[in-house]
């Protein structure tokens, strides 16, 4: 099983408005799109949203994987927790053991 970092990373929030503010005001990242769930800014070398979410809080960083099911048990029997699992083209959201959130995404 191979897995790929992508260069996407998503704040999970219940303060959408306050988190974008932030980073659009103080820290200067641009907004390339934003509505009453979801922001895209403007950062490089990756890709940064703010996403409204009432369960899973804090940064979730995304992995590239060839098989979803395949990569969820390898992760699992590796100490890994789901936090949310939709199944491909949705949230895949897992905890490793040091408390790093991946979103899992099938190519």
């Amino acid at each position: 099983m191979k897995f790929r970092m992508s260069p996407n990373v998503s704040l999970r929030t219940d303060q959408l408005k306050d988190a974008v503010h932030f980073y659009n005001q103080v820290l200067g990242f641009g907004i390339r799109s934003q509505d009453d769930t979801h922001a895209d800014l403007e950062t490089s070398p990756i890709t940064f949203f703010i996403d409204d979410d009432r369960e899973i809080r804090g940064p979730v960083m995304e992995l590239f994987v060839d098989d979803l099911e395949a990569a969820k048990q390898v992760l699992l029997a590796n100490g890994c927790k789901v936090l949310r699992w939709k199944g491909k083209g949705q949230d895949c959201y897992i905890e490793d053991p040091f408390g790093v959130r991946f979103n899992i995404w099938e190519l």
